[in-house]
């Protein structure tokens, strides 16, 4: 038999924007819609109008915030995402609440005890006023979230544990057929499955008769299976105000394994990761995480995340720090062990340190050229080797080339040139002619491989034009 669990997110409009402490309210057409626990003390309650609000704070600052439905719809996808690790069938209704088919789970989490457990406390670090129900249907599921929790989470049929519960819960949904039963006396849910169905259906919507029918085990819940969205983000709220960098391990850790659980389902990997650090008093900070090579593992992001905090200084405390993730990779088919672990270190750990620590332009990579000028025949940047657009080697046969090279040249009578040359030269190979250039400013050059008096090699060219010598590279 199915098995629905649903988190009724009472407080959605205000938890989906802010954990302030102090009183909030969220409004919409100037009446509140929600509102934190010390907003409740104020005896400000759902649906009063914005100036009612007001006049209950009096003195006390009442912070008032517009309703943000897109980021409330941002917000519910990650939770959609996050709920992906316990199962693939995961969808919203009845409102905002999440609903989670869990039968299918049962077997790999050991009974539904460990199973709703581990769901419990993974989800406390959500920042989300919730309540949680468990029923045989979705709709029994949304509706035993108003019960006592030790009977919101029993395992009974959906008619016999709903039965207390008042009709007037259906009037969000449907309001025509939930006041034609009230007036003729039907009030509670017990009342109302007592009716034949028969005769309900004559009276009732399809709708409603539809939703009666899953109640009493009749009609099963057609959903398609929820399919991640090509990114992730995820939060965790410490509970606590954080002010020192060992303290943020936990969500660290947290927040990784939700990653690596989410490329691994998706058949994806990443190279750059965004942090996001949240502060009580409107403190934000962010840095992002870059690696030479994409990873799917946490292990890899550990190593650079313990390098980055060496150097993270907290302005404010912290309490909440989140993870995104948008530039994803398909999975390709990378040497690794029956745990999927790679199986030797990965090539550019040593650069994804170095950057870590001193940042990302701080180490570049040589990318080669395809120019006849030895000085244009090279360009810096920060791509990683794998990455970068490579020039196609050219055919023909290079003579020997020094690797340092001069930039720019300087003249051999030079007092720069004068630091190396130990001498006179002796010309030892060559020419070399290079010419490049003839529409806008003519080079020709000679290249010769040269001896100074103490035998070390030097690359210099005379310039066809000036009759100049100049020293352009110098050998190992």
């Amino acid at each position: 038999m199915n098995l629905w669990l649903c988190f009724r997110l009472s407080q959605w409009p205000l938890d989906s924007q802010t954990q302030l402490p102090e009183p909030a309210v969220v409004v919409e057409k100037q009446r509140i819609i929600a509102f934190n626990a010390a907003a409740k003390k104020l005896g400000i309650t759902f649906q009063q109008t914005q100036a009612h609000a007001l006049q209950l704070a009096a003195e006390t600052k009442l912070i008032t915030l517009e309703r943000k439905v897109e980021q409330e719809q941002r917000c519910l996808e990650q939770l959609h995402a996050w709920a992906y690790r316990y199962t693939s069938t995961v969808y919203s209704d009845f409102g905002t609440n999440l609903l989670l088919r869990i039968d299918q789970s049962l077997r790999l989490f050991r009974g539904l005890d460990a199973l709703l457990k581990h769901i419990q406390i993974d989800f406390a670090h959500h920042p989300y006023t919730h309540k949680l129900g468990l029923a045989h249907s979705p709709i029994g599921a949304w509706l035993a979230t108003y019960l006592r929790q030790e009977y919101a989470l029993s395992d009974a049929t959906d008619t016999e544990k709903l039965g207390g519960l008042n009709i007037a819960l259906l009037q969000s949904r449907h309001p025509k057929d939930t006041q034609a039963l009230q007036r003729v006396g039907i009030h509670t849910l017990s009342a109302l499955f007592d009716l034949p169905l028969e005769a309900l259906r004559k009276r009732s919507s399809k709708h409603f008769m539809e939703d009666m029918e899953r109640l009493k085990g009749l009609r099963q819940t057609i959903i398609p299976d929820y399919h991640l969205p090509p990114r992730f983000h995820d939060r965790y709220r410490f509970g606590y105000e954080v002010s020192d960098n060992e303290e943020l391990w936990p969500a660290i850790n947290y927040l990784l394994d939700g990653l690596s659980a989410f490329l691994q389902k998706t058949q994806h990997r990443t190279s750059v990761l965004t942090w996001h650090l949240q502060g009580i008093h409107r403190y934000r900070e962010s840095f992002t995480l870059r690696s030479s090579q994409p990873h799917i593992q946490a292990g890899a992001w550990l190593a650079l995340m313990a390098v980055r905090l060496e150097t993270l200084t907290l302005k404010e405390t912290i309490e909440t720090l989140s993870l995104e993730c948008n530039e994803l990779e398909p999975l390709q088919n990378d040497t690794v062990d029956l745990l999927g672990n790679h199986q030797s270190k990965p090539k550019y750990a040593l650069t994804d340190h170095l950057r870590t620590r001193l940042g990302h332009q701080a180490v570049q990579y040589i990318r080669v050229r395809d120019e006849h000028i030895p000085e244009y025949a090279h360009q810096n940047s920060t791509e990683t080797p794998s990455k970068s657009h490579k020039a196609q080697a050219p055919s023909r046969t290079v003579p020997s080339r020094p690797v340092w090279l001069l930039s720019p040249p300087v003249t051999t009578q030079s007092r720069k040139a004068k630091e190396w040359i130990h001498g006179e030269l002796t010309l030892m190979l060559g020419p070399e002619r290079i010419e490049d250039y003839w529409w806008e400013h003519s080079q020709c050059r000679d290249y010769y491989i040269a001896l100074d008096e103490q035998r070390y090699r030097f690359w210099v060219f005379r310039d066809r034009h000036t009759q100049e010598w100049f020293l352009h590279g110098i050998f190992d």
